[in-house]
């Protein structure tokens, strides 16, 4: 089965490219629609041997914009998110780090560049609502042992 695809390149003689991620072992694949005129033929190939063919085809720069396209996006978010983060603790009141020292493994006052990770992490944990978060999805974390506050 073929989950929905994106369509990233058209030709002037109508053929369409399209990315589409299925259900199996060859889960993402460049997907080739070929115009009504010469049979409308839909054929599926892998990513690594579309990149491989016809190196200066207008379809393969088209597939190329459109990673870096969804690369920069992403990258975008990332930033944006980050930027939230620094706003949320910059913004944290004295109520929210005395609601992070509830669930550290540190007091004040912090002495060691342990017990101030510990403070850190949990600061993060507070304002932005992930103190909830089990550990098997909070890998993103710094591991435990090392001013995580989880154990």
């Amino acid at each position: 089965m073929i989950h929905p695809a994106l369509r990233f390149s058209v030709s002037s003689n109508g053929d369409q490219w399209y990315l589409a991620r299925g259900n199996g072992p060859d889960k993402t694949t460049v997907v080739h629609e070929a115009n009504r005129s010469s049979g409308g033929a839909v054929t599926s190939t892998s990513i690594e041997d579309f990149m491989r063919v016809d190196l200066g085809s207008p379809e393969r720069q088209d597939f190329i914009r459109l990673v870096a396209d969804l690369l920069g996006c992403e990258l975008d978010d990332r930033k944006a998110r980050k930027d939230v983060l620094l706003i949320q603790l910059r913004d944290a009141t004295e109520e929210d780090a005395a609601n992070a020292l509830l669930g550290a493994k540190v007091q004040l006052p912090l002495t060691t560049p342990y017990e101030a990770l510990e403070f850190f992490n949990c600061m993060v944990d507070v304002v932005t609502g992930q103190r909830a978060i089990e550990v098997g999805e909070d890998a993103h974390r710094i591991r435990p042992g090392f001013g995580s506050t989880h154990e």
